[in-house]
């Protein structure tokens, strides 16, 4: 009775292994996909409207935004509170890279200058989603399958 209840823990302690490393990865897909939808927003706004960019960021339902209000230098340098804010929730250095270099020229100079940073940044993030969408689609049941693989290959080796 032991021996299957060792079993079970060793098999299913791989798979939450893998299931955790799977979600891992829908999470970096659902965040560039907010980065996407921030950075669309963003230009829409900043093209028909006259806010300032602490305002903007202020409104924004983007998770980078409300944790970059948060962030305590937000009032002073809101650009910077979003770096920081991007840096805590992005896992993967390139994708904190392309959001550290977002971040660094917002604001940095007039409207069109803006708005082709936007556009740049833009065509780096669709890059980005689609290598996390690519690693997801095939890494995700490899993940769970390695995991339980793993967990039968340590009963194996205890038995």
């Amino acid at each position: 009775m032991m021996k299957l209840i060792g079993t079970v823990l060793l098999i299913s302690a791989g798979a939450v292994w893998g299931v955790g490393r799977s979600l891992e990865l829908r999470e970096r897909v659902s965040l560039l996909t907010q980065l996407e939808v921030l950075l669309q927003w963003l230009m829409t706004e900043i093209s028909y409207s006259a806010r300032p960019l602490p305002e903007l960021i202020r409104a924004s339902d983007s998770p980078f935004c409300r944790a970059a209000v948060k962030e305590h230098g937000f009032c002073t340098d809101p650009c910077g509170a979003l770096a920081e804010a991007g840096a805590k929730l992005l896992h993967d250095e390139k994708d904190r890279g392309l959001f550290r270099d977002f971040a660094a020229g917002l604001g940095a100079s007039g409207t069109e200058g803006q708005l082709g940073h936007l556009r740049l940044c833009m065509t780096r993030a669709r890059q980005h989603l689609t290598e996390a969408r690519e690693a997801c689609h095939e890494r995700s049941r490899l993940y769970i399958g390695l995991g339980v693989l793993f967990g039968l290959g340590v009963w194996v080796i205890v038995l």
